[in-house]
């Protein structure tokens, strides 16, 4: 029952891991809406930014109201505004759509790994997190090949419309799943303000106190900052250089998400021999390797080396994004779960939403004023790539280093002891 428990809040929460189908209408999108290259950005960072802002607050709501009454709200709101994006008939409407969508998005992040590790004994929480993002990283999977499909069939819209289905029978799952008296009751006894109010002191107090939360927290949205750089533009080198169709950027990207899925899958099995925190490093060092590899590509690569460069990066992710999740969840309290998990959605949109801004204004840099992103020279397009992703593999190990002499002094940090009389 636990795990076809896990399997109906993982359907709901997929919905936005499958929002991955989007990146691959990128390009459709711009040709629909006769966009300028700077435009495309907001349709990311629109989605990210809302749910970034909302999301610890919906947890701190799960909280003190239910998790899986939230949860539901989260899904009915998603079925309206999938809806919405998909009829939008101008460009405005479509990002304003993709604010609603974000809001969903923010309830059902928010509120999905806490009801997911309270389904298990604590003492297996590193398991149900791995099985949690194992089906995430499955929908980001599917997700690319799916967009491809529905683009070449439907048009863009497509990659919004096949989510509402899934919304809907999600929400009926939930209505027949008994798993109630698997979820401790909230603490009714507060008011939303109070319970709200001890919930952030909480999260305040860890910030403060511990160096190392502090650090992954930071890392996390590094590596979300560098790996964004991939499905925003892999899909415009392979239209540009390599001249692929939207199917097959569709099955390079779901390789990418494979390589998450796998990772994902291997931290439950690796935890029984290394901490949590060497495989956030392990996973950190090789989303930076692969990106470096990625910035080799040019007019002439291999398209093996692409595919190989690219699962090892969606591994190392999903190594990272797991790790990552336990090391928050475990350092708070019980009561402040739904904290917990707001905290590891915030730092990724951080990264995501900073990355939708950065990446394209470097490339932006390399190409003629008079150019758009669909029609540029090739030898243009490469030297913006490639120092985009020479920097985003850079600025991993940096921080990385930076982070181990923070660790170091305050570690090391002398004790001022009493003297006694």
């Amino acid at each position: 029952m636990n795990n076809f428990a896990v399997f109906v809040i993982g359907l709901g929460v997929s919905l936005v891991p499958l929002d991955f189908s989007v990146n691959v209408a990128f390009p459709a999108i711009t040709n629909a809406f006769s966009l300028p290259t700077q435009s495309i950005r907001w349709i990311p960072f629109s989605y990210v930014l809302t749910y970034g802002l909302l999301v610890i607050g919906f947890g701190a709501l799960g909280d003190r109201l239910g998790h899986l009454h939230i949860f539901r709200a989260g899904l009915v709101l998603a079925i309206f505004a999938l809806s919405m994006c998909a009829i939008a008939p101008s460009y405005h409407l479509l990002i304003a759509s993709r604010i609603l969508q974000g809001i969903s998005a923010a309830i059902l992040l928010s509120c999905a790994p806490a009801i997911v590790t309270f389904l298990y004994a604590e003492s297996k929480r590193t398991k149900a997190l791995s099985i949690y993002g194992s089906m995430a990283a499955t929908a980001g999977v599917i997700a690319p090949l799916i967009g491809g499909f529905l683009i070449a069939w439907v048009d863009w819209p497509g990659v919004f419309w096949f989510r509402v289905p899934i919304a809907i029978l999600s929400l009926l799952l939930l209505q027949i799943l008994i798993i109630k008296e698997k979820i401790p009751a909230p603490d009714r006894s507060l008011s939303i303000s109070a319970s709200d109010q001890l919930s952030f002191q909480l999260m305040v107090q860890k910030f403060k106190k511990d160096h190392r939360f502090i650090g992954v927290n930071a890392l996390s949205a590094v590596i979300q900052f560098s790996t964004f750089s991939l499905p925003l533009l892999i899909p415009y080198y392979l239209t540009n250089i390599e001249l692929w169709g939207i199917e097959k950027i569709g099955f390079l990207l779901s390789t990418w998400a494979l390589g998450t899925l796998v990772g994902s899958w291997s931290v439950d099995q690796l935890a029984i021999k290394l901490s949590t925190n060497l495989i956030a490093n392990i996973g950190a060092w090789l989303t930076a390797i692969s990106l470096f590899f990625i910035a080799l590509c040019s007019t002439n690569t291999n398209l093996d080396f692409i595919f190989l460069a690219v699962i090892i990066q969606g591994f190392g992710l999903g190594l990272f994004q797991v790790a990552y999740s336990d090391i928050v969840i475990k350092s708070l309290p019980l009561q402040a779960r739904g904290i917990a998990g707001g905290i590891t959605v915030m730092t990724r949109t951080v990264g995501v939403a900073i990355g939708s801004l950065v990446w394209l204004w470097i490339l932006d840099q390399f190409l003629s004023t008079s150019k758009e992103l669909l029609s540029i020279a090739n030898s243009e397009f490469i030297q913006g790539f490639q120092m985009v992703f020479l920097i985003a593999a850079g600025v991993i190990p940096v921080f990385l280093a930076f982070q181990y002499l923070v660790n170091q002094m305050f570690d090391h940090k002398p004790i001022v002891q009493k003297t006694k009389i």
